[in-house]
């Protein structure tokens, strides 16, 4: 939604780092798109919305097969990152140094190259490829040194259940040696990702990423229809072990094809963020290179209450907030309401005994991008839970996207033809307020991220740009919706 690169035919996983108020966004890129990843691109920017692409930075050995993400970090006085490169179906992790985080140049790999260990890690399984993938680098926790993790696969344990986290450490933060799991093999499936770790307190929090969700691990799904998903692990050591909280969910998932994948931690400044890539229509891509149409998504801040991690709206992001556009309610449009009742205040109030849209009189510019924003309030009919939500209308009058969140907690995403809904997507969260929940809803072209009193509950990618109207749902109950703003997004 953010960012796409402009020098390079797509770019898939994304990382940052700031230094003197410029974030430095690293990219995994490809230079044709009927290759695989061959190289890391740069982009810059003062705000954390609007970058500068620079290109490609750092471009794949010739002999090699293709390129995998890394990780940046400061190394004495130069800057650090590493990628993986795979030559005969073998994953082994460069590096690369820079003086000024623009210009970049490989360390050559007899000064230093990163290998797993067959101490402790499968050259391949029955369902995964060799993995020793992408060095994630934090200051060790002695005071003395580095500590990294990477993702990789282990020797032993459960068939199938070998998905793990391998340990490096580094006195010189550029030579590492490759140490024990920090995940014990039983739990995950070999296909797991790791995104990045981070120190919060004193506790270690990990992404660990799915792209697939196999048979056998129905835990792992939010939905019934989930493909994959972003999860939270963590430790009390940095040296692990790292476990999933029961009462953890999620930070992204996907559901009928992926929306978006992989997340890593940013520290900028006083804010602990959180960086992931999005994906512009709903498509299955574990397996498939390469993958167009990807583009890094707004930053979010994480907030973590009781050991609980959460992605959240971060301020930065109002700069891509623009100019304000019309939204008077006058001539609201209701369907199956019992009663409309506009307010001199610019509010709707919709009673719907099952349901009813009521539709604003604006066609907004959805390719461009908007900000839509409301509060949502709501009184049951009945014991059904009251819903509320959003409506964005497609090329049929009433028929659309509909986004509502209910009294039960129930977020859910799908589409309607103006009766019917077929639930797409769906979240647990904080149910809808009595006193009102804010929404905060970014649309630009087929990308959507939904905020409910600026908690991020999801992202996720539409069929096609709503070209209709925007509106306001109510179902089993009486809903108000109030301070109502949009405005055009500056991107």
């Amino acid at each position: 939604m953010l960012f796409s690169s402009t020098t390079n035919s797509t770019l898939w996983d994304v990382w940052l780092y700031h230094e003197n108020g410029i974030h430095h966004l690293f990219y995994l890129a490809n230079s044709r798109p009927d290759r695989p990843w061959d190289g890391i691109g740069l982009a810059t920017s003062t705000d954390g919305v609007h970058f500068a692409d620079h290109g490609m930075i750092i471009t794949k050995a010739p002999d090699a097969e293709y390129l995998g993400a890394g990780h940046t970090w400061k190394a004495g006085d130069k800057y650090v990152f590493n990628f993986s490169e795979s030559r005969n179906g073998l994953l082994e992790i460069f590096f690369a140094e820079s003086d000024d985080l623009l210009h970049w140049r490989r360390i050559p790999a007899e000064r230093s190259v990163s290998q797993a260990s067959a101490e402790w890690y499968a050259d391949e399984t029955e369902i995964s490829q060799q993995r020793w993938d992408n060095i994630w680098v934090n200051p060790d926790a002695s005071g003395d040194g580095f500590f990294g993790y990477v993702t990789a696969v282990a020797k032993d344990g459960p068939v199938g259940l070998r998905g793990t986290c391998a340990s490096v450490t580094s006195q010189d933060g550029i030579v590492f040696t490759t140490g024990a799991p920090v995940i014990e093999p039983g739990t995950w499936p070999d296909r797991l990702e790791i995104g990045g770790t981070t120190r919060v307190g004193e506790q270690y929090f990990m992404f660990a990423a799915l792209a697939e969700i196999p048979l056998g691990l129905d835990w792992a799904k939010h939905h019934s229809q989930a493909v994959g998903g972003v999860y939270v692990l963590r430790a009390d050591a940095q040296e692990g072990p790292f476990e999933l909280d029961p009462n953890q969910p999620p930070v992204l998932v996907s559901s009928m094809g992926h929306h978006t994948y992989f997340a890593r931690f940013y520290p900028c400044g006083e804010d602990l963020l959180v960086a992931h890539h999005s994906l512009d229509s709903r498509r299955f891509i574990a397996t498939v290179m390469p993958k167009m149409g990807t583009w890094m998504a707004p930053l979010k801040k994480a907030k973590i209450t009781d050991g609980i991690l959460s992605l959240h709206w971060w301020t930065g992001n109002d700069a891509m907030l623009g100019r304000d556009l019309p939204r008077t309610v006058d001539l609201v449009e209701a369907r199956l309401a019992q009663s409309l009742t506009v307010g001199s205040d610019g509010s709707v109030t919709v009673e719907a005994p099952l349901y009813a849209h009521a539709m604003m009189p604006f066609r907004y510019d959805f390719a461009q991008g908007m900000c839509i924003e409301a509060t949502l309030r709501g009184t049951a009919y009945d014991e059904r839970p009251v819903a509320a939500g959003i409506i964005l209308e497609g090329d049929q009058s009433w028929h659309g996207t509909v986004l509502t969140l209910d009294a039960a907690g129930r977020f859910e995403m799908g589409r309607t033809n103006g009766y019917s809904f077929w639930d797409e997507e769906g979240v647990g969260t904080t149910p809808l307020r009595a006193e009102g929940s804010r929404f905060r809803v970014l649309v630009r072209g087929t990308f959507v991220e939904v905020y409910i009193d600026d908690v991020l509950t999801q992202c996720f990618a539409l069929d096609d740009v709503p070209r209709g109207r925007l509106g306001f749902v109510a179902a089993a109950g009486t809903v108000t919706v109030s301070d109502i703003r949009v405005r055009e997004l500056s991107l």
